[in-house]
């Protein structure tokens, strides 16, 4: 099963907290989420994949023992996940969540350009499904955007 995660930020410093978005795309089944997020863009990026997971892990169900692909444009997030590489401090705390979560399924991380990443675009030429499945997921504060969302991120 392909699984699409994307975050952003809205400024043009990329490095400042400021108001993003956190979506995940799971076209084979016709989910995608998206929701606001207060952070960088590394912490949009992780808080997308994070609520991916928790997705995932919330509907194990809809797996069926299939391998997960998780693929997306978030470059640095997908490099140090994939290659273990040098993982920065403010991001510590998100890649150890991510790291938990391979313990309890798995999957494979890969880099895909912006442009085919359908979490970014949404499900563009996909029709509208009838609901098949009984989904598990809660967003919590849904009317106050100062709140971060995108599931429930224990830190």
């Amino acid at each position: 099963m392909k699984c699409y995660f994307h975050g952003s930020v809205n400024g043009e410093d990329k490095l400042l907290q400021q108001m993003g978005t956190v979506s995940f795309a799971i076209p084979d089944i016709g989910i995608i989420f998206r929701s606001r997020w207060v952070g960088n863009l590394l912490d949009c990026q992780y808080a997308a994949l994070l609520s991916l997971m928790q997705f995932l892990e919330k509907n194990k169900k809809l797996l069926k023992d299939d391998k997960v692909e998780i693929l997306s444009d978030a470059s640095v997030v997908v490099y140090q996940l994939s290659k273990n590489a040098f993982v920065y401090k403010s991001v510590e705390s998100y890649y150890r969540m991510v790291q938990t979560y391979k313990s309890k399924f798995d999957f494979k991380i890969h880099w895909i350009p912006e442009q085919d990443n359908t979490a970014y675009h949404g499900l563009i030429g996909t029709p509208p499904m009838k609901p098949t499945v009984d989904i598990k997921f809660d967003i919590k504060n849904a009317d106050d955007i100062s709140k971060r969302r995108g599931g429930v991120l224990p830190m």
